[in-house]
């Protein structure tokens, strides 16, 4: 069986702690002797390191390694507070030489490094006695992320997305976030795309088991199996939030894919797999996409 890539050890030295400051209050220039995570609650602040110049604000963390030479110039007109959390590295593991480890990391309430600085923030703050052996294991883990990136490698978020279909995903999630999640006809979803009808079907052949309209109608059936499986929500309401005309036309249609009617799914089947006709038609990434706001 194969190894996992061991993983990094870390000697905290300070934090996480926050720090708050007025309007206009500057930092530096300092020479760090470790490293130091930092990310924004609130404000913004101006990063200087000889030629890095970076914008930091809430949603972007940042890794200043031993040796740098840095500026922080804060907000200029609001207050701003940011965590901080200074430590060495005893043993990278896998991850390399630090010199080639990325500067910043966008960070999103979805992603597990944004969950990790959580975390390791309100281990910090325990009382009386903070779990330091804890926090420096968290930060390992955040730091493990942070330099491979939050997916294993050589699999990005978008991988077996084209453009086409990411420009498609996400305007068909921005138009179900605004008006609900609702059939979209051929012509909507091409013009959403930004391609012909016929250029667009034959993307999703070429992709896919089924056309475009079909596979909308499977993000919208996976979602009512969801909702059927874990809301108290009557058929007739659920074939609502999913965009169907009618209880009768939402049954036929949830029975033509999932071989049975929507009561005898929850009564029956509330632990079946709701995306399992998404994984056979290969829709599951670009529908975890389209419904990320309904999740």
């Amino acid at each position: 069986m194969a190894q996992h890539a061991s993983q990094p050890i870390l000697i905290l030295r300070t934090g996480p702690e926050i720090a708050e400051y007025p309007p206009r209050t500057t930092f530096g220039p300092r020479t760090l002797v470790d490293f130091e995570f930092v990310w924004l609650l609130r404000g913004s602040a101006h990063w200087q390191c000889g030629e890095h110049r970076i914008d930091l604000h809430p949603g972007t963390l940042l890794l200043a390694r031993p040796g740098m030479r840095d500026h922080f110039r804060w907000d200029p007109e609001h207050p701003s507070a940011h965590a901080y959390a200074h430590f060495g590295v005893a043993d990278a593991g896998s991850l390399g030489d630090p010199e080639g480890w990325p500067l910043t990391r966008a960070l999103s309430p979805a992603d597990p490094m944004a969950a990790l600085c959580g975390y390791a923030l309100w281990l910090a703050g325990g009382a009386p006695n903070p779990d330091l052996a804890r926090t420096a294991e968290v930060l390992g883990w955040l730091l493990d992320l942070f330099v491979r990136g939050p997916v294993p490698d050589g699999v990005a978020a978008d991988a077996g997305l084209s453009p086409h279909l990411r420009r498609l995903a996400d305007s068909v999630a921005a138009a179900w976030r605004d008006d609900g999640t609702r059939p979209l006809s051929l012509g909507e979803l091409a013009a959403a795309t930004g391609v012909s009808p016929g250029h667009l079907s034959r993307l999703f052949r070429a992709e896919y088991s089924v056309g475009p309209v079909a596979a909308m109608e499977l993000v919208r059936l996976a979602r009512a199996a969801t909702l059927l499986q874990r809301s108290n929500l009557t058929v007739a309401a659920v074939a609502n939030a999913c965009g169907f005309s009618s209880p009768f036309h939402f049954s036929r249609r949830f029975r033509t894919v999932y071989g049975i009617p929507p009561r005898t799914y929850r009564t029956a089947h509330a632990t079946d797999d709701p995306h399992e006709p998404l994984a056979r038609a290969g829709l599951l990434r670009l529908a975890r996409r389209l419904l990320a706001d309904h999740t």
